[in-house]
């Protein structure tokens, strides 16, 4: 939840996220490979059993991918804790790295379900869970990506005032919230309402370009998750 109280001592951009706030957003990044990875392995092993015989080379290739991809961000988690615990003054260069990667395996996750749509003619409910699975994954990359490109700028904000923030929230039109800063619930709002709207929630404004770029790939995932995937398991539910 966001905290309202007055800020009097400056916050060190290098490190963050500091523990106390912002572990919430660590948990969520790590849980979006998680996720993937669950999806990846399940789809896999379903559309094997559709084929009756080999998989074609294309759906091996993505698969292949999306399992050692799903190491990789296995091993950057283990890494994450470490220098997140021992306050390493570069995690926000780790961070960078483990979104990049998570996002990327997000991408081939959406990809490898959309070919199996069309190659399998997967539907009903199974897609409708995965499609769930997709959604809270996309959800919890993208409520990172909103934090770590929008903090920054709202702490150099709180103490330069003529610095622009990425994300202007309601609260900060109000002169009587000068000392405000964004929490957890804050960011979590406006991304779920993005996904939702495929736009930017009443009364919050995207002003940074950064932003406005994550903004524009979340909302054009959202709608080919909205109308690939989860239109095809709603049309054959029955």
């Amino acid at each position: 939840m966001a905290d309202h109280s007055p800020i009097t001592e400056p916050i060190p951009l290098h490190h963050l996220p500091r523990p106390a706030q912002n572990a919430f957003y660590l948990v969520a990044l790590a849980a979006a490979p998680l996720i993937n990875l669950a999806i990846s392995i399940n789809s896999f092993s379903h559309f094997r059993t559709l084929a009756k015989q080999q998989l074609p080379i294309g759906h091996w290739i993505f698969s292949l991918s999306e399992f050692v991809l799903g190491a990789i961000l296995v091993l950057f988690t283990v890494n994450l804790l470490r220098t997140f615990l021992l306050g390493h003054r570069q995690i926000r260069k780790t961070l960078l790295a483990f979104g990049i990667l998570s996002t990327l395996d997000l991408l081939l996750n959406l990809i490898t379900i959309t070919v199996g749509i069309y190659s399998f003619k997967i539907g009903s409910f199974y897609l409708l869970l995965i499609a769930i699975g997709l959604y809270c994954s996309l959800n919890l990359i993208f409520l990172f990506w909103y934090w770590f490109i929008d903090y920054p700028s709202q702490v150099r904000h709180l103490h330069h005032p003529e610095h622009l923030c990425e994300i202007i929230f309601p609260h900060e039109a109000s002169q009587a919230n000068a000392c405000w800063l964004p929490g957890w619930l804050d960011y979590l709002y406006f991304t779920v309402m993005t996904s939702n709207t495929l736009g930017a929630p009443e009364n919050h404004s995207p002003v940074g370009s950064r932003l406005k770029l994550v903004q524009l790939l979340h909302s054009s995932l959202m709608l080919v998750l909205l109308v690939i995937v989860i239109t095809r398991a709603v049309n054959t539910l029955s």
